[in-house]
């Protein structure tokens, strides 16, 4: 569960900070007008915290997750593959859909499964949000190496890691 949290906030601000690029080196655009990306991801990221609410009362935060995962999934190939303004601005609703109820499935389900211990596991799990300055970290690297899609592969691995993870919290 630290690692499915430090995953979330690392492809939260990977995108944050990858979006914009990917819109200035695929499509030409200026900083200013690539910026919409981040507001873009925010607006998704906020619908879905507010139909993840809604859907948690119907379906299990397994099947949550795993749908959640899957969006990113297909997002993140858009992101690496696509050179299309719609594809690409389809890709960060996606994004912004999928993480936005990962943080509090991963948290219930780590307090769940140690509940006598719940003070050490929220602590534990804050200190994943660390993964916000490790993933950029490697972004940048990558990015260097192959461009805007070598971000994209790092937060792929964060995501494939979160599918992982979907299949252990089942059992």
């Amino acid at each position: 569960c630290f690692l499915g949290i430090m995953c979330h906030v690392g492809i939260d601000v990977g995108t944050n900070t990858v979006a914009p690029k990917i819109l200035m080196e695929r499509l030409g655009l200026s900083l200013n007008e690539a910026a919409f990306a981040t507001m873009l991801y925010f607006i998704f990221r906020t619908a879905g915290c507010l139909t993840g609410s809604i859907l948690l009362r119907r379906f299990s935060s397994h099947s949550l997750l795993g749908l959640s995962a899957l969006m990113m999934l297909v997002a993140m190939g858009i992101l690496a593959l696509s050179h299309q303004a719609m594809l690409l601005y389809i890709a960060i609703a996606l994004v912004g859909l999928g993480n936005s109820n990962v943080f509090p499935i991963i948290f219930a389900e780590a307090l769940g499964r140690e509940p006598e211990h719940k003070d050490e596991v929220s602590g534990l799990m804050i200190m994943g949000v660390f993964g916000g300055t490790v993933f950029p970290l490697l972004m940048g690297y990558a990015s260097d190496w192959m461009g805007q899609t070598g971000a994209v592969l790092v937060k792929l691995l964060g995501v494939l890691y979160l599918l992982f993870l979907t299949t252990r919290l089942k059992k």
